[in-house]
């Protein structure tokens, strides 16, 4: 039995392709198909020093959309031909259209410069939106990832997961498990900040999965900088949601970490469930259906 499909935002400010490849890579891993969503904002009233007579800026920006969605599917088939490819343009806040789409997919994925040029203002926009609000993993792939980050020590690099030992970061670690035993690569469990070394120094309760390896890195430092030095060499980076909301320090932690990662960053939602789709569980189902 498939799961919901991958998902991935794409803007028409021609950033996506590291995201899209990544995405279509990552759909293939899960055997589902990949989904390209685009959500269009049309503007009131007029654009300054312009006349809007004659002007159809709906029009004009649905056909935006499509073109690039057009161009990020031939991206993906590129990347994974054969690929079941689906896209859509509709009139929608990007975040409301992703949020929409989340009970029903895998992962939600989004580049960094995902939703135009607006920053760092615009990621928390897209974390606050979505972490804490969806049931999946929404995925930051940062527009300078290494194209070759699946790959990194033979398919087998480090999976890197923040725990700062709020309920919000169980999701997070469990997720970052998964994957590890998954890929058969390390698990690196960093716990960062002033109170670091007040949390316990035994690695949290894995469940049912068991990486190869599990080290726990304490360090006082700031989390989004320790975070990115151990994960130079890893194939993800995850993070949990923090049980106080915006006012806790994981969300800064997001943006700041997103900027310098060279691997995609997860934020997995606390109550992620523990029997959702790995790529080992697609792996053997493939293999039964053969």
């Amino acid at each position: 039995m498939k799961g919901g499909p991958v998902v991935i935002g794409v803007s028409i400010e021609g950033h996506d392709e590291g995201a899209v490849r990544w995405a279509a890579a990552e759909a293939r891993a899960l055997g589902v198909h990949l989904r390209l969503v685009h959500g269009v904002v049309v503007p009131r009233g007029g654009f300054p020093g312009q006349s809007m007579i004659g002007v159809d800026p709906r029009q004009g920006l649905l056909a935006l959309g499509r073109r690039e969605l057009q161009a990020m599917r031939e991206e993906a088939l590129r990347t994974v031909p054969d690929l079941p490819v689906e896209d859509e343009v509709v009139e929608s806040e990007p975040v409301a259209l992703l949020r929409a789409h989340a009970p029903t997919s895998s992962l939600i994925v989004v580049g960094s410069d995902g939703f135009g040029s607006f920053g760092e203002r615009v990621l928390r926009g897209i974390a606050r939106g979505l972490a804490g609000h969806v049931g999946v993993p929404v995925v930051v792939v940062p527009r300078h990832c290494d194209a070759e980050v699946r790959d990194r020590a033979g398919g087998r690099a480090p999976v890197v997961v923040g725990d700062d030992g709020t309920a919000g970061a169980r999701g997070a670690v469990r997720f970052a498990a998964r994957r590890a035993a998954d890929r058969r690569a390390p698990l690196v469990i960093v716990r960062a900040g002033p109170d670091a070394r007040l949390l316990p120094e035994e690695a949290p309760s894995l469940g049912t999965d068991r990486p190869p390896a599990v080290h726990v890195v304490v360090a006082e430092e700031r989390a989004d900088r320790v975070l990115a030095d151990q994960a130079r060499d890893a194939e993800l980076v995850v993070l949990g949601v923090g049980e106080h909301g915006v006012l806790h320090a994981r969300h800064r932690t997001r943006p700041d970490l997103v900027r310098k990662a060279t691997c995609p960053v997860v934020i997995a939602p606390p109550d992620l469930p523990v029997e959702a789709p790995t790529e080992r569980a697609r792996a053997g189902a493939a293999g039964q259906g053969a």
